[in-house]
């Protein structure tokens, strides 16, 4: 029977592939751009208004990872792993340490270019096949559960709030040439938090605890770079970011070419923190542009930031 699987952590949060995004601190896709990348302006509407804008923000430079064997070791054992950490990928920075005497196995990864942390028990978190309905703890269940296995594995951070709680991961069986699913399953069940700097939402962080069955923590995932104040910097306005929006001038290298239509409902200012796989040096506003995109019919969540700074 074909299945279909649908990873619906945000965003960043593709838990074991790590979705990185292999660019240099700060950078951004420059044109000529891809074939479909410019959206143009007549996919977009604006409904929304624009922010207040300060006189100047706080720029933040991001301190050193120090990640060794060593570290690796010990962060593992916060989970109760042993072993010894691969070769770091020269890539992504990634150290992966994998307990073999685990039934089934777990592992962990550290990431020297950001200091992350990603725990995995890949078969109770990306099981191969599920054939009934796992037993999930309800949202405040959850949330107890996940502040506990923070604090028992040393990993909670005192900037940390729970932003929200909701589906993981989901399963879906389908039978050929049929339209809807035969079954369709919630497997995981994910406690988000996030931060705010100079009292902004940062962008990009993922940290994260994901359950299974039971109840049980099958998975964490934590890029929280540490970071200290580094001068003030004025920002472009409002209009003049969402004409870099138009133009697929974007912090992401994603110009929104597969929409058919994307409507802006919202427009605020914060910080971009890069993915767990890229060296970041210096963390600067965006402008985070949000609403409604429509693909083949079906509307569907839309955020894209792009750099507030006049240095972008």
């Amino acid at each position: 029977m074909p299945r279909k699987i649908d990873a619906l952590v945000c965003l960043a949060l593709a838990i074991i592939a790590g979705c990185v995004w292999v660019l240099g601190p700060g950078q951004v896709p420059e044109s000529p751009l891809p074939a479909g990348a410019g959206a143009g302006e007549e996919k977009y509407s604006l409904t929304a208004e624009f922010p207040e804008v300060r006189g100047s923000y706080t720029l933040y430079r991001v301190v050193p990872a120090a990640v060794t064997e060593e570290r690796v070791r010990e962060v593992a054992e916060r989970f109760g792993l042993s072993g010894e950490p691969g070769a770091m990928n020269k890539k992504t920075g990634e150290f992966l340490l994998i307990d073999a005497s685990k039934d089934p196995e777990e592992q962990v990864s550290v990431y020297a270019h950001s200091g992350a942390v990603a725990y995995h028990i890949p078969d109770l978190e990306l099981p191969t096949e599920v054939t009934r309905q796992p037993d999930l703890p309800t949202d405040a269940e959850a949330e107890k559960i996940a502040l506990a296995f923070l604090e028992k594995t040393s990993m909670q951070s005192p900037d940390a709030r729970v932003v929200g709680v909701g589906m993981g991961q989901k399963q879906e069986d389908w039978k050929a040439g049929e339209s809807e699913p035969e079954a369709s399953y919630d497997v995981t069940k994910a406690v988000r938090f996030g931060r705010s700097l100079d009292g902004l939402p940062v962008y990009g962080d993922e940290f994260a605890v994901i359950l299974g069955d039971g109840g049980e923590v099958v998975g964490l995932v934590k890029t929280w770079r540490e970071v200290t104040p580094y001068g003030n910097v004025s920002l472009r306005s409002p209009g003049e970011a969402y004409e870099d929006l138009l133009a697929a001038r974007t912090v992401r290298p994603h110009g929104g070419g597969e929409y058919d239509q994307i409507t802006i409902e919202n427009v605020a200012i914060g910080y971009w923190m890069e993915p767990r796989g890229v060296v970041q040096d210096l963390v600067r506003p965006v402008y985070a542009f949000s609403g409604t995109a429509v693909r083949g019919g079906a509307p569907e969540p839309y955020i894209e930031y792009v750099f507030a700074d006049a240095g972008g």
